[in-house]
C-alpha cells in the first residue's frame, strides 16, 4: 500500500509513510492511549475512508499492528508496533517546535514532562556515538553505507555539508 521512493533519504523514506497529517494526529493518538477505530474518528476529524486508509497504511509499514480486540464478533484494535513507538522521539520533537514556534511561552497546548519530577523537558539535545555533546552548527550529514551515487555526489557538492542555522 505505501508507495517506495527512488531516493536514499531518510526523510524520504519517512514521508513516504508519514506524508500528512491524518497519519501524524493518529500516531499522536495511539501514543495517548487510543486503539479503537470510533476513538480515532472522534479525536482527529478524519472521516471514515481517509482514516480506513490511513490505518491501513500504518498496519502496512509496519508502524501498527491490527489486532481482534472484539468479545461478541470482530472489533480491531490499532496498536503500535516496536517500530511505532520509536516515534516517540519525533513525536516530542514536533511537539516542542510548535510549542516554541507556533503557540509561544506560555501557550503551549501540552507539554511533556518528568512523571517523577513533574517538570518539563529541557531543550532536545544531540550526542555522538561517543556520549560527547554535538552543536547543531557541528552536525555533518555524509553518505553512508546505503547511499546511492547520486547521494553521494549531492552531499560532495554542498561542500562539508554542515547544517547551517537560519539567520
Amino acid at each position: 500500500m505505501t508507495k517506495r521512493h527512488t531516493h536514499t533519504c531518510g526523510i524520504a523514506a519517512m514521508t513516504n509513510i508519514f506524508g500528512d497529517r491524518w497519519t501524524w494526529l493518529l500516531v499522536r493518538e495511539a501514543f495517548y492511549g487510543v486503539s479503537r477505530f470510533t476513538d480515532f474518528k472522534r479525536n482527529t476529524g478524519a472521516s471514515r475512508n481517509i482514516l480506513t486508509y490511513r490505518l491501513a497504511a500504518l498496519v502496512g509499514s509496519g508502524v501498527f499492528e491490527e489486532v481482534d480486540v472484539g468479545t461478541h464478533g470482530t472489533r480491531k484494535g490499532y496498536f503500535l508496533t516496536e517500530k511505532g513507538k520509536s516515534l516517540l522521539p519525533v513525536m516530542i520533537a514536533m511537539g516542542e517546535w510548535a510549542n516554541a514556534h507556533e503557540y509561544g511561552a506560555g501557550s503551549e497546548p501540552v507539554v511533556q514532562i518528568n512523571s517523577e519530577t513533574d517538570l518539563p523537558l529541557g531543550q532536545i539535545r544531540f550526542y555522538d556515538a561517543g556520549g560527547s555533546e554535538v552543536a547543531v552548527e557541528k552536525l555533518v550529514p555524509v553518505p553512508g553505507p546505503g547511499a546511492s551515487a547520486a547521494t553521494i555526489r549531492r552531499l560532495k557538492k554542498i561542500g562539508d555539508g554542515r547544517i547551517t542555522q537560519a539567520r
